[in-house]
């Protein structure tokens, strides 16, 4: 055992007797200094380590220099009488031991300096274990055992990491339980299987979504177990939580590539198959024209037939382009201009009901693609937009540049770090769920019913974009339409290196992370720097006068659902700088005129327009 002890006395005698003492332990050899007063031992511990200071104390010395002193080694005093252990006890040192000279013996100070030198080894790794947890990138969370029914167990502590990914701070959640942050995703079946097993004090360990103070969700594994006194009773569970939200994510992206891959190679093998079943028609076909000519009745059929045959030709070259087996080739062309000029063409989907609006920046931005292909992509997103609204609507498409290797603000989920170009294709139309969402890319899948589509239009979108090494995103308001993302990386050498500009702050409280995604697109097109957040202690704070925040996106439904009065928030603190969305057709609200309406899914148009209304003055 080490053992460095400070001895403060200034009698010879005195001190040679305490030595003698220390001599006689057996079970160590401490290695001892000394020291004449307290001052002088207050200099040696400013210059040297001590684990133990050892001095005699009788009513004629004072300890106010001690009592003054911060970050003392513990200390152990040799007492005259019991008026000495008073004095001390009512100091304001803490001493480790109060020792009687006349009982003094070698076992006796033995037995005291191992307690003392057990206690600061204890101490020390205490403090060694919790700096590693707080700087652990892993959540350490412990709270109560019970109840584990509501109100659910109280939190008696949480680290740094806990902190950094929920957003919430300690003191804010000391005294709640965790499942403040449990949310619309939160699975129960397996927070039933947590709730199992805690109340047969087992171990656990599972993945689950969560959400952080902001609403935002993420995924975390978690292992959770029981801690048991020394009487065999479970005190308090320990969590210990990791942030997983990357890896299920690219779990997910992975799963999606595979899957379309294996429909791909599928495709790609139907339509080779089916090239050489097209090939013998049309040659038969052929054949028959050729012996046909003089009746025009049959020949009507024959050319029918062959009709279709190219119909069928065209289909396959979608199967193959969608298995990758047909190549695309791709060249530097300014996409802004290849859409301009295909303009004409999508004018032909207009009618008397759909209306369509572009928004097609006049900037030069090159892209490496397949001018088709992206001519095919975007008119087959427009003709899927027209279908999708049989009583009429408006389609919107625009073009923009998305800064996403900006180190501020925002990421969008599944794209790089790095600048892309975005074309969107936004519809008023039906929409879609979630079910119908996870399948329009599947080959012949089609929401159009029978003989109205092939299913390959989306398909052959969603070849394109990756055939390009671009990034296709959908985000879709049921019943209220759908938005279609294409992000193509930008040519090497059309690296915008333009300066950054300081950008005004604004604020997106919205329910739903991919929309909130798209707002912060187009406000970063118009030249914000958007913050997300379903906090409405930020919405409070912007309406006390936040000097922060130009203007806030305001989701209808986020703040029904958190019980804000806003219309009396309105009232309170005017309403000009306030922005209100919602997917929903019927208003819950009577808004102030000078509260403008963006309804979901955005357009950039809607947005712009909305934002120039409440005064802010755009390029």
């Amino acid at each position: 055992m080490r053992s460095s002890i400070l001895i403060i006395e200034d009698r010879e005698e005195e001190y040679k007797w305490i030595r003698t003492l220390l001599g006689g332990i057996e079970s160590f050899t401490p290695n001892c200094t000394r020291a004449l007063n307290f001052q002088d031992a207050l200099s040696k511990t400013k210059t040297e380590s001590f684990d133990v200071i050892l001095f005699q104390y009788d009513l004629q010395k004072s300890i106010e220099v001690l009592e003054k002193s911060q970050n003392l080694p513990p200390l152990i005093a040799i007492l005259e009488n019991r008026e000495s252990k008073e004095v001390l006890k009512n100091s304001k040192i803490i001493f480790s031991d109060l020792l009687f000279k006349e009982s003094v013996s070698s076992d006796l100070l033995d037995r005291s300096l191992r307690l003392v030198l057990q206690a600061k080894t204890t101490e020390e790794n205490l403090n060694l274990l919790k700096i590693g947890i707080e700087r652990s990138k892993d959540i350490f969370l412990i709270t109560e055992a019970s109840p584990i029914d509501e109100p659910g167990p109280k939190i008696v502590y949480v680290n740094s990491a806990f902190e950094r990914l929920t957003g919430y701070k300690r003191e804010e959640v000391l005294g709640k339980t965790p499942r403040i942050l449990q949310g619309p995703k939160t699975d129960r079946v397996v927070l039933d299987r947590i709730r199992k097993a805690i109340s047969e004090a087992k171990p656990c360990f599972e993945e689950i979504i969560n959400y952080d103070k902001d609403g935002k969700e993420y995924w975390i594994e978690m292992d959770i177990f029981p801690i048991v006194n020394e009487q065999g009773v479970v005190t308090h569970l320990m969590g210990i939580e990791r942030d997983i939200t990357e890896r299920r994510n690219s779990e997910e992206r992975i799963r999606h590539s595979q899957k379309m891959e294996a429909v791909g190679q599928l495709a790609g093998g139907m339509a080779h198959d089916f090239n050489n079943l097209l090939n013998v028609i049309l040659a038969n076909l052929d054949l028959l024209e050729m012996k046909l000519k003089d009746s025009e009745d049959l020949m009507k059929r024959v050319r029918s037939a062959q009709d279709a045959i190219q119909r069928g030709v065209e289909i396959n070259k979608r199967l193959l382009a969608f298995s990758r087996k047909q190549a695309l080739n791709p060249e530097a062309c300014d996409v802004n201009r290849v859409l301009k000029d295909f303009v004409p063409i999508l004018d032909r989907i207009r009618t008397e009901k759909i209306e369509i609006e572009y928004e097609i920046a006049d900037e030069k931005t090159i892209c490496d693609i397949e001018k088709t292909g992206l001519e095919n992509a975007v008119l087959n997103l427009a003709l899927n937009a027209r279908d999708a609204m049989p009583e009429g609507g408006k389609i919107f498409i625009s073009t923009g540049f998305v800064r996403n290797g900006d180190t501020k603000g925002p990421k969008i989920s599944g794209l790089e770090a790095k600048d892309y170009f975005l074309v969107t294709v936004t519809d008023t139309g039906t929409g879609m769920d979630d079910i119908t969402k996870a399948r329009i890319f599947d080959p012949f899948f089609s929401t159009k019913g029978g003989g109205k589509g092939t299913g390959l239009g989306l398909t052959m979108v969603y070849g394109f974009v990756k055939q390009s090494n671009g990034f296709l995103k959908v985000i879709t308001a049921p019943e209220y339409g759908s938005s279609f993302l294409i992000f193509l990386p930008l040519h090497e050498q059309d690296r915008n290196e333009e300066v950054l500009v300081t950008k005004k702050k604004t604020l997106v409280m919205e329910e739903n992370r991919e929309t909130a995604e798209l707002a912060c697109v187009y406000l970063r097109e118009l030249g914000y720097e958007p913050h997300v957040s379903s906090d409405m202690k930020r919405l409070a704070k912007f309406f006390s006068g936040d000097p922060e925040i130009s203007f806030v996106l305001l989701d209808l439904q986020l703040a029904d659902s958190k019980g804000i009065d806003l219309k009396k928030e309105l009232e309170r603190f005017g309403s000009g700088k306030i922005i209100a969305t919602s997917s929903s057709r019927r208003e819950s609200l009577e808004l102030p005129n000078t509260v403008p309406l963006v309804r979901k899914p955005y357009t950039k148009t809607s947005l712009k327009e909305a934002v120039r209304t409440i005064g802010e003055i755009l390029p």
